[in-house]
């Protein structure tokens, strides 16, 4: 009962900062559109919180001048981008309860990921729709990480800290589909930066 009466305290405060602030109301909305048009069902928590990131990110796209006039025209990954989405999150709670019920952004305890290391130095980070850091291993190759998310050890890409100095980067595998190649591809995404020896 009681966690009844707290979720329904939730939603009514929300409904309140909803009304008063019309921008998150307008991205969440959008976010809720584009969530509810993707099947979660089956999904790990990975593949479903990568949706959500992907669904938000699109509706900052679509909602441009709301994003701006809210964050004063800093870019997505100039901001704190967990708090963004927790308020994104909460508002979906109100908007759309349904979607909001496949979404546990919350940690896993059953899934835990596993994470791979490589350790080299960065050579550049190619800015696009989403930066991909090229990181040159110890027997020259160099191999290519997506930066999809805020993690820990971003502040050292984002200060530059990490020229000329050994990097260790932590990534998981995930599926994403190609559409150059017409097929699924393995990416290594970065889940955890830190200066090396």
């Amino acid at each position: 009962m009681k966690t009844i009466l707290l979720l329904i305290f939730t939603i009514f405060s929300l409904n309140l900062t909803a009304q008063n602030d019309e921008q998150i109301q307008k991205i969440a909305q959008s976010t809720c559109e584009c969530l509810s048009e993707k099947n979660l069902e089956g999904k790990t928590q990975q593949e479903i919180e990568v949706q959500f990131g992907f669904c938000i990110l699109g509706s900052v796209s679509k909602n441009k001048k709301e994003f701006d006039e809210m964050y004063g025209g800093k870019s997505i990954m100039e901001i704190d981008m967990e708090k963004f989405g927790e308020e994104i999150g909460l508002q979906l709670t109100g908007l759309c309860p349904d979607v909001f019920m496949n979404l546990d952004l919350g940690p896993d305890e059953e899934e835990s990921v596993e994470l791979n290391v490589e350790l080299g130095k960065i050579i550049s980070i190619e800015k696009k729709q989403f930066n991909t850091i090229n990181l040159e291993i110890g027997d020259g190759s160099v191999l290519k990480f997506l930066w999809l998310w805020d993690f820990e050890g971003s502040d050292i890409l984002i200060k530059n800290q990490y020229k000329n100095k050994w990097i260790n980067i932590f990534y998981s595998s995930l599926l994403l589909y190609d559409a150059e190649k017409k097929s699924y591809v393995n990416y290594k995404v970065i889940e955890r930066v830190e200066l090396g020896e």
